[in-house]
């Protein structure tokens, strides 16, 4: 099971419960349960890494966060990636600018702090997603997607907090609400 560390954008209640709706069909299902299992939260990963001081982060994601107001998020389609062995599937937000802009600069202050971003988050490559649905067995790919498909989509709401997270299973080492206090 892949190790690592991940920046996550946590949603607002109300939209992150429409997410867990989705885990949750398939789950009854028994499609999968992996995300259930792993202790994993509805969120869009800004930032990844297979290894990094969390304490090189903490004060700049404090910062970052009292600098940001909650982002407006409306998922507005479901997708899938090419990689055969993840079998994803996932709410693909559609895309604004404030929240490319938001992830650019996030990472623009975490290369300041001597981090590399992987080819994943650079600018123009990065592509936003909240998976609902990771190791799909291959064979009920189509099931998992037509029961997404169901869903009522557009869902919109809010990133509202921002975390550093450990995993696998996932754990949360610190969070930040977003609050766009300029005093900051």
């Amino acid at each position: 099971m892949a190790e690592g560390f991940a920046i996550e954008l946590y949603l607002d209640p109300a939209l992150e419960n429409q997410v867990l709706k989705a885990w949750n069909i398939l789950a009854r299902r028994q499609i999968t349960t992996h995300l259930i299992e792993m202790e994993s939260r509805p969120h869009i990963t800004l930032f990844s890494a297979p290894f990094l001081e969390p304490s090189k982060l903490e004060s700049l994601l404090r910062t970052f966060a009292s600098k940001h107001a909650p982002l407006f998020l409306s998922f507005s389609s479901v997708g899938t990636f090419p990689n055969p062995a993840d079998n994803l599937l996932f709410l693909a937000p559609t895309p604004s600018r404030s929240l490319l802009q938001f992830q650019s600069h996030l990472c623009d202050a975490i290369r300041k702090e001597g981090i590399e971003i992987s080819d994943d988050f650079a600018f123009n490559s990065w592509i936003p997603y909240c998976s609902v649905a990771h190791h799909v067995p291959k064979n009920r790919m189509p099931e998992a997607f037509s029961l997404l498909r169901e869903l009522k989509l557009p869902v919109s709401g809010y990133a509202t907090e921002i975390a550093l997270v450990q995993f696998s299973p996932v754990r949360e080492l610190f969070s930040f609400v977003l609050s766009n206090n300029v005093d900051s």
